[in-house]
């Protein structure tokens, strides 16, 4: 036996002999500090351990030095991460059963235990089936590739009836979906995008294009939901905004354009200045001017402020925003009014101009409340993860396809809105959905990721969340550097270094 208390000296020993290239973060750290480029190693806590030790032989003994009594113990040397491949084992479901015998030896009753009840009634569990769903929809895994992946751990199961599977739970889950659509129409300022897929036409071997449209409830309703249509048409927008009574974030759209339109002042607008300013961006590259120059300064002076007050109450945001914003969106227009008196009817920049002079009072309702955003980037990064996953994909299979597809969008990305584990939530949902009363909005509440989180901190992405507050510190003191130069100057446009090149002009002082 070897001496316990020696080891764990031998241990601290070791960690402080570790070289500086090697230095760790503190115990439970989750997120890489950087030092100069490099990256400095990190194993977290939660990881299992497993031991090895090596044994000293005699043969490894000089020989002048064998026989002679000394003290044995263990040093730490090293450590390391090691992988291992994802494990498949056979559960073997067993029931009690009592039987009982008639007094007359004719009949015989036979009780038995209850047996759990499953989402799918398959030869796979919940679990696994939560990993299909992570796999192909938050990693963008096409089925052949989760074929293939089963196959290096010797279980071969066809990806069509992998598809099947995930048809039949995504149906499963659609009173959940369509609580969290309901819940995220309540929300006083709603987002939304749209995104073309492809799908495969049944029997013709060609591909017709379809939509999933994302539309985001706000920080009370912080639900991503998703819905599939066959198609762009004014149809999609209507269904879905049907009950909807608030202010819609979105792009100049013609279909979201005629919602307010027909919604009787139900539905109001708002503009995304961010969709306005990408107008004046492709002029500018193509050749920078003054004006463009000019256009682009006033678009960077209203994000910088939005960044400025990111923090802030909603109402602070709008008392701010009043004493700032207002007054700089209304030089703006001015500026835009005189432009447009000297531009010729075919000029680029006047098709630029005019796509927001014409829908001003939408590019204003950000002036009307703190819970406004300024653009509708959120939105768009929303409907990103649906581009990446067709890039693997390529296309839906069918119209059910389509609509499984936007149940699972719709967790998924609600799971990454609010940096949940998505495979952590899925195998909880799928293991316990069968015990829930799909027509008990009580008992749907339960399972709204929001809600799940709270009771599974442990599910929280906290790696995620530095980072975004590392991002953002790091664009608070980009924006000061900014604000800093631009103090040694009379106030006008600033001009993104990022959009300077030989041939742009100096802004003149």
């Amino acid at each position: 036996m070897f001496d316990a208390a020696a080891l764990g000296e031998s241990r601290g020993a070791s960690q402080d002999e570790t070289s500086e290239d090697d230095e760790e973060e503190p115990a439970g750290s989750c997120s890489p500090s950087r030092r100069k480029g490099r990256v400095r190693r990190v194993i977290p806590e939660c990881l299992p351990r497993v031991q090895r030790f090596h044994e000293l032989k005699d043969e490894d003994i000089p020989e002048e030095q064998r026989g002679q009594e000394g003290r044995r113990f263990f040093k730490k040397v090293s450590e390391w991460i090691e992988w291992e491949a994802p494990k498949l084992h056979v559960v073997e479901e067993y029931v009690e059963v009592l039987a009982v015998d008639h007094e007359d030896a004719t009949e015989t009753t036979m009780i038995s235990a209850p047996k759990a009840p499953r989402i799918l009634s398959c030869f796979v569990g919940p679990k696994m089936l939560a990993s299909f769903a992570a796999g192909h929809i938050a990693d963008h895994q096409p089925y052949y590739r989760l074929e293939e992946i089963l196959l290096r751990s010797g279980l071969s199961i066809d990806r069509g009836t992998i598809c099947r599977w995930m048809i039949r739970v995504a149906f499963e889950l659609k009173p959940l979906i369509d609580l969290m659509r309901r819940l995220a129409l309540l929300s006083a300022v709603a987002q939304a995008d749209e995104t073309p897929v492809k799908m495969l036409m049944p029997g013709q071997g060609q591909t017709s294009q379809v939509y999933l449209w994302a539309v985001l409830g706000d920080s009370r309703h912080p639900f991503t939901t998703f819905y599939f249509t066959p198609d762009r048409s004014r149809a999609g927008p209507d269904y879905i905004f049907a009950d909807f009574e608030g202010v819609l974030l979105s792009d100049a759209y013609v279909c979201y354009e005629s919602l307010s339109d027909d919604s009787k002042g139900r539905i109001r607008l708002a503009g995304c200045h961010a969709h306005a300013r990408r107008k004046f961006e492709e002029l500018h590259h193509l050749g920078p001017t003054e004006k463009t120059a000019t256009a682009l300064g006033y678009f960077q002076r209203l994000f910088l402020i939005e960044e400025q007050l990111k923090d802030l109450t909603s109402e602070e945001r709008h008392a701010e925003r009043q004493l700032r914003s207002r007054p700089l969106l209304s030089e703006f227009k001015t500026w835009m009014d005189q432009q447009l008196e000297g531009l010729t009817p075919r000029h680029d920049l006047r098709g630029a101009i005019e796509y927001m002079t014409t829908r001003w009072e939408s590019f204003e309702r950000f002036l009307e409340s703190g819970d406004i955003p300024l653009s509708n980037n959120a939105s768009e990064q929303a409907v990103k993860v649906a581009v990446m996953g067709r890039n693997a994909w390529l296309f839906f299979g069918s119209p059910q396809g389509g609509e499984a597809a936007a149940i699972f969008y719709t967790l998924t990305a609600t799971c990454r809105r609010l940096r949940i584990t998505p495979l952590a939530y899925l195998s909880d949902l799928f293991e316990r959905w069968p015990t829930c009363d799909s027509r008990d909005e009580t008992s749907l509440a339960a399972f709204l990721p929001n809600r799940w989180l709270a009771s599974h901190p442990e599910a929280k992405l906290a790696m995620r969340e530095e980072e975004s507050k590392q991002k953002a510190a790091k664009k608070r003191a980009r924006h000061s550097h900014l604000r800093a130069a631009r103090a040694g100057r009379t106030a006008g446009p600033v001009i993104p270094h990022f959009m300077r090149d030989s041939r742009s002009f100096q802004t003149k002082n």
